[in-house]
């Protein structure tokens, strides 16, 4: 497959924020999160305290010493104006706005201090200008995959479901030496050596009655002979992987509450994949999982989310919540993944990404779903 050059992706990225700034009657916008400034630049500083202005006419990035260079090479060739600030950034971009004719700025409210905004709204008021927060426009923007967006996601969950695949085949009496924590580590190793970027997040490696908190903070304990709830996931060109396998060290018995409980929750997740579209309705969605759920009793044992978008971040628009009335649209990425949680028993969740697609979706996992438990 062949695509556009980075070049190319960023400048068009940054055309279709313009042209939402100009519905809105904005004339320039401050852009302060790390992973928006990347998705419009190429450019990525983590908590680097850079600041990105679009502007119909220009767009201006301010990096401090440190990022200089990554910034100067990442922009290379594009018509970014890179300024290398010293001191307070927030003084440096407001001046720089202070001066120009704009009198309409909005900042992105994503993470946005109180404290910064005030320091923005001070300076510029001296020239009688307005700056006002408005939220998720880059956000939107974002929930909708480029095709280079979607092979660098498709590749991370390549990645995720290799390792998975490799840990599944290693022996139960293995596994069950290893603690959450080190298990999770070693989850990470194989991530990396299939070429993985690290972790997408802080793992959930819940074993036993540790699984029935959504996100368990893992520990020593070591995982046992017993359920383990697996959720992890990958970084490849900057763009996450999700996944959560739940899977047993032994053997249990149809009859077991657990196993049933397993047997539910697959259930309502291939209900959710099977509808999930362009067009439907995030909390539509949700529904089907959910009533599912519902059905055998466990509607308050499962009290998340279905889901939600991932891409630069793993967590990202859209939600697909009992509350949200976002479609879907084709191209999003999203997780499906329903569960339910006993305390003092155990949980089971299990979660896909899928690429929403016009008349169904993509699933972009392969590894196995049925009751899964290793000799």
């Amino acid at each position: 497959m062949s695509f556009p050059n980075d070049l190319e992706i960023f400048k068009n990225r940054r055309d279709l924020l313009r042209i939402e700034l100009n519905k809105r009657s904005f004339e320039e916008f401050i852009i302060l999160k790390s992973e928006n400034i990347y998705y419009l630049t190429g450019f990525y500083g983590k908590d680097s305290n850079s600041i990105l202005i679009i502007s119909i006419e220009k767009t201006v990035l301010l990096v401090n010493f440190i990022y200089y260079e990554d910034a100067l090479n990442s922009v290379k060739g594009s018509d970014i104006e890179v300024i290398l600030y010293e001191g307070n950034s927030i003084e440096r971009a407001a001046g720089l706005l202070d001066r120009s004719k704009s009198k309409k700025i909005a900042i992105e409210d994503s993470g946005l201090e109180y404290l910064t905004f005030l320091k923005f709204q001070e300076i510029l008021k001296r020239s009688k200008k307005s700056l006002i927060a408005i939220t998720g426009i880059i956000e939107a923007l974002r929930a909708v995959k480029d095709e280079t967006e979607l092979e660098y996601i498709r590749k991370a969950c390549q990645i995720t479901d290799l390792a998975f695949e490799k840990l599944i085949n290693t022996s139960s009496e293995k596994i069950s030496k290893f603690s959450e924590r080190l298990l999770g580590i070693e989850l990470e190793r194989l991530l990396i050596a299939g070429g993985g970027g690290g972790r997408s997040f802080d793992y959930v490696i819940a074993a036993g009655d540790g699984s029935s908190k959504p996100h368990y903070i893992s520990g020593l304990k070591k995982t046992g002979e017993d359920i383990l709830l697996m959720d992890f996931g990958t970084i490849y060109n900057r763009y996450c992987s999700d996944i959560t396998r739940t899977i047993f060290l032994k053997d249990l018995p149809g009859a077991s509450k657990i196993r049933q409980i397993y047997d539910i929750v697959l259930e309502a997740q291939l209900k959710a994949l099977e509808a999930c579209r362009a067009g439907i309705r995030c909390d539509e969605l949700d529904a089907i999982a959910r009533k599912h759920i519902e059905s055998y009793g466990y509607g308050k044992e499962f009290g998340h989310s279905l889901g939600h978008g991932v891409g630069l971040e793993v967590h990202e628009q859209p939600t697909l919540s009992c509350r949200s009335k976002t479609i879907l649209k084709e191209n999003m990425i999203v997780t499906i993944e329903p569960g339910i949680y006993m305390p003092g028993l155990g949980g089971v969740r299990i979660e896909d990404m899928v690429i929403v697609k016009k008349n169904g979706c993509e699933n972009l996992y392969k590894s196995k779903k049925d009751f899964t438990f290793l000799s």
